[in-house]
């Protein structure tokens, strides 16, 4: 059998899991596996099937690259629409910014005076779910850390909080030029270019101001590394060159 590349029919994936239709349908309600809904059928991404196997301890059949499999599996990254489908009326997500744009990423939108949801995205099921998984791991690093993607941060840990002096819950969707200070921002976004387009030539290691919500000016350290997954984020390690405000350092205006 060969199951189409990104989808399955509810009698496809019955099929690659050895259980019957009714068995597939019941894990789609109960919100075991995330399906979307075409006309009265379900259409199921394959990565989305992988999940629920690995992430309950059952086989991951061949055909799926059961036996290429290695490492954490994670939730398909979905449109938020898409998710909520069934949790909230369709016409109230067409409203939204998000969808009207086709975001990829919707909490980047969060500043927008035209988003239907709260802005709370640190709280909400979407974000906990499909992407906090992901990018969980920098809680365990003891060096300030966060996870950025496209100039937007996507988290960051408690370290990092106390370095920009912005509150870890807003930091989510926290666009870098509310951080980083207008003497440096060019310069990092200018070698955030480089590094996205693969130069070289662009510094893993930057000497930047940052904004510290409520110390000033700050000159910090950052260090970014590339990571596979999920795939375009990029991780920073920062620290503080000195643990005072450098508001009075010449040639830097407030």
């Amino acid at each position: 059998m060969n199951p189409p590349e990104n989808r399955l029919t509810v009698s496809q994936a019955a099929a690659l899991c050895g259980v019957n239709r009714n068995t597939i349908g019941a894990w789609i309600r109960s919100g075991k596996i995330q399906a979307d809904k075409v006309g009265r059928n379900y259409s199921i991404p394959v990565e989305e099937l992988v999940f629920f196997l690995h992430s309950t301890g059952q086989k991951i059949p061949a055909e799926l690259g059961g036996d290429r499999l290695a490492g954490p599996s994670f939730r398909t990254i979905r449109h938020c629409w898409h998710y909520f489908q069934d949790k909230v009326n369709q016409k109230t997500c067409e409203q939204c910014t998000v969808f009207q744009n086709r975001l990829e990423v919707c909490f980047t939108g969060k500043d927008s005076h035209a988003l239907v949801c709260n802005g709370r995205c640190h709280q909400c099921d979407y974000y906990r779910d499909v992407f906090y998984p992901r990018i969980q791991f920098i809680q365990q690093i003891a060096y300030p850390a966060a996870v950025y993607k496209d100039l937007c941060l996507w988290a960051g840990n408690p370290k990092w909080s106390e370095l920009t002096g912005v509150p870890e819950a807003e930091l989510v969707g926290l666009g870098i030029e509310k951080i980083c200070h207008p003497a440096s921002l060019g310069e990092f976004i200018s070698n955030d270019k480089k590094r996205t387009l693969g130069n070289p030539q662009a510094p893993r290691i930057e000497d930047l101001y940052i904004r510290h919500a409520q110390l000033g000016r700050m000159r910090v350290r950052i260090a970014v590394y590339p990571l596979s997954e999920p795939s375009g984020t990029w991780l920073l390690l920062g620290e503080a060159h000195t643990g005072k405000s450098l508001n009075d350092q010449p040639g830097i205006k407030r």
